[in-house]
């Protein structure tokens, strides 16, 4: 399991990352940005690591109001929505709640915030906030440049992980990914002991065999 764990965690493409605005300069020229990725980029990083059928979320609305906000621009009424995501890879759940002044972005942000205790865009967290110069009247700003990251070196796996690896994908093309998800779960990955990785072969080469 380490190897997907690793999978998910690993940099998003500087392309991917987006910038939003958190706060201004008094004279509203500069902007204080960081990043963050859209829930999409999250599911298809799920997507790409465990396949569809190893993950699943569930959410539940929290709040869904509206509330008095008094600042510099006066006194207004504001929705916010907060939900809880439910979110599980691999058999192992974990949740988080998200906010936002709809469902959508509610739905959304819950989402992120789920995927993050999964490792999924957590080194964003760790990046420094930039100023950059923002233009008032156009609302916009050129976002901070990322390095782009380098390849890890891939370890050479032992033959046994190479041939469970050639097992999960042909099953995943049978549509057999989520029960096959399941067999590797209860081995956590490919076996703690040289006994349990011939086990989880085994049992993926009777579930391929039907």
């Amino acid at each position: 399991m380490d190897e997907v764990w690793r999978k998910l965690a690993e940099p998003f493409p500087p392309g991917e990352v987006q910038w939003r605005v958190e706060a201004l300069s008094r004279d509203k020229k500069r902007a204080l940005v960081v990043p963050y990725v859209d829930a999409r980029t999250v599911l298809d990083r799920l997507d790409k690591v465990v396949g569809p059928e190893g993950w699943h979320d569930a959410y539940e609305v929290l709040s869904d109001a509206e509330r008095l906000v008094k600042d510099e621009r006066g006194e207004r009424r504001e929705r916010l929505c907060e939900v809880k995501c439910r979110l599980t890879v691999l058999g192992v759940t974990k949740e988080d709640v998200g906010e936002g002044d709809s469902l959508k972005a509610a739905f959304s942000d819950a989402l992120k915030r789920a995927a993050v205790k999964f490792g999924v865009g957590r080194y964003l967290y760790r990046l420094e906030k930039q100023w950059v110069d923002y233009d008032p009247e156009k609302g916009r700003f050129t976002p901070p440049k990322l390095p782009e990251a380098e390849p890890e070196a891939e370890e050479e796996k032992p033959e046994a992980h190479r041939l469970i690896d050639q097992l999960l994908e042909r099953l995943k093309e049978k549509g057999l990914g989520k029960e096959a998800a399941r067999i590797v779960t209860k081995y956590g990955g490919y076996g703690k002991t040289p006994e349990e990785t011939r086990k989880l072969y085994g049992e993926l080469r009777n579930l391929l065999k039907g």
